[in-house]
C-alpha cells in the first residue's frame, strides 16, 4: 500500500463515472491518506466548499477527474498560489467536442478553451484514456501524457440468475437485444445523439426479432423518443433511463450485441469511452465504429467502417452486420476472448499501479525543482 498524501478532485457526482474511476484507480493508494471531493448540484457552491477543503488539509498532489470546473480550475489555483502539483486525468478533448457538437456557445465555449488550455499548461502529468489522445496530445507539445484506461467494476453481482431474471421483466426471453450505454447528449450542430444510428438500423429489421435497448439518460432522450415514432421503431426500442452502476453488470448481460458508435472526426478519435471495458468485461459481442482506441483492442469482426463525422450510410452497414450475427449465432461466441483482455488491459488493479508510479513519478519531479 502506497503512503501519498492525495486529494481527489471528482468532476463528477460521488455516485457517478467518475467517481467509480476515482475510487478504482485509488485502490492502491493508503485509504487513510487519501480524501475525494465529488461535485455537487452547484458548481459555484461545489467550488467553495472544495476550497475550504483544500485549505484545512493541504495534499502532496490533486487528481483531477475530467477538465471540468471546478476541479480543473482549482488545481490551477493551488498548482501557481501554494506550489501543489496536480495530475490531470481526461477522456475527452473538451473544447473540440463542444465546438463540433454545437453543445456550447456564447461565452462558455472560448471559457472551456481557456480552462482546457489552462489546466494543461500547468499539469505536472496529463492521464489519458487512449493512445490517440496521447498521440494527439504529445503533437501539441505536451510533455508528460500517460494512458491509463478505463476499468470495469465489479461483475459478481451478473449471476445468470439475475440475467435470466431480468430478461424476464423486460419481455425479452424470445428478442434478440441490440443495446447502447451512455449519456443521451444532443448535438445541435450535427443533430444528432447518441443511440440514433440504434434506432435507423432498427428500421432496416423490421422483419427479425431484434429489440434496442438503450441505457443512460440526457437531454438526448425526448429527440430519441420522437426518432423512435418517426422511423416507426417505438415498439422495439427500451428505455431504461439511468441506473445504478451496481446493476450494470446485469443490464449488460442482457445484450446479446452491445454497441459503440464514436465519429470520424477528433472527439471520437481521442475517445475510448468506459463503456467499451465494461462491455469487454461483460464478455458482449461489440460493434464498434473503426475510430480510436476500438480499432486497437477489438477483433476486424467488431469493427464497422465509420466515413465523417456523421456517416448516414454506417447505420445501413450496421444492420446488415447484426443481420449476420443474429443468423449465425455461432460468430458471437468471439465475445468470450474479452474478458481476459479486459482483465488485462482493463483491471483496476493495473490501472491503479500505473497510478501509482504516475504520483510517485510527480512527486520525484517536484523534489528536483
Amino acid at each position: 500500500m502506497t503512503s501519498i498524501d492525495v486529494t481527489f478532485l471528482v468532476n463528477g457526482r460521488a455516485d457517478g463515472i467518475e467517481a467509480v474511476r476515482a475510487k478504482g484507480l485509488a485502490g492502491a493508494l493508503d485509504p487513510a491518506r487519501i480524501r475525494f471531493l465529488y461535485r455537487g448540484r452547484s458548481r459555484l457552491l461545489s467550488a467553495l466548499k472544495w476550497a475550504i477543503a483544500l485549505m484545512r488539509h493541504r495534499a502532496q498532489v490533486h487528481y483531477v477527474v475530467n477538465t471540468a470546473m471546478p476541479g480543473a480550475f482549482l488545481a490551477v489555483i493551488w498548482r501557481l498560489l501554494f506550489r501543489v502539483p496536480y495530475v490531470l486525468d481526461t477522456g475527452d478533448a473538451i473544447f473540440a467536442m463542444a465546438r463540433q457538437s454545437g453543445t456550447k456557445s456564447g461565452w462558455r465555449l472560448p471559457l472551456l478553451w481557456i480552462l482546457e488550455r489552462l489546466s494543461h499548461r500547468y499539469a505536472s502529468a496529463i492521464v489519458v484514456r487512449g493512445t490517440n489522445h496521447r498521440e494527439y496530445l504529445v503533437n501539441q507539445g505536451r510533455k508528460r501524457v500517460i494512458v491509463i484506461r478505463d476499468g470495469f467494476g465489479e461483475q459478481s453481482t451478473a449471476t445468470p440468475e439475475a440475467v435470466q431474471a431480468l430478461r424476464q421483466k423486460l419481455g425479452f426471453q424470445d428478442r434478440f437485444v441490440v443495446g447502447i450505454m451512455g449519456s443521451l447528449t444532443y448535438s445541435p450542430r450535427l443533430r444528432i445523439c447518441y443511440g440514433w444510428d440504434l434506432l435507423e438500423a432498427l428500421s432496416h429489421l423490421s422483419d427479425l426479432p431484434v429489440t434496442g435497448l438503450i441505457i443512460g439518460d440526457g437531454d438526448g432522450m425526448s429527440w430519441l423518443s420522437r426518432e423512435t415514432l418517426r422511423l416507426g421503431v417505438a415498439d422495439r426500442v427500451l428505455f431504461t433511463g439511468r441506473i445504478p452502476y451496481e446493476e450494470v453488470p446485469t443490464y449488460l448481460r442482457i445484450m446479446d450485441i452491445a454497441m459503440s458508435t464514436q465519429t470520424n472526426n477528433l472527439p471520437g478519435q481521442v475517445r475510448t469511452t468506459g463503456k467499451v471495458p465494461e462491455y469487454m468485461a461483460a464478455e458482449r459481442f461489440i460493434l464498434a465504429s473503426r475510430v480510436g482506441d476500438a480499432a486497437l483492442l477489438l477483433p476486424e469482426l467488431m469493427l464497422i467502417d465509420f466515413n465523417a463525422e456523421v456517416d448516414r450510410e454506417y447505420p445501413k452497414r450496421l444492420a446488415e452486420r447484426i443481420r449476420a450475427l443474429y443468423q449465425h449465432r455461432e460468430l458471437l461466441e468471439k465475445r468470450r476472448d474479452l474478458s481476459q483482455l479486459a482483465l488485462q488491459e482493463c483491471s483496476y488493479e493495473k490501472l491503479g499501479a500505473r497510478l501509482v508510479w504516475v504520483l510517485e513519478e510527480t512527486l520525484k519531479a517536484r523534489k528536483g525543482k
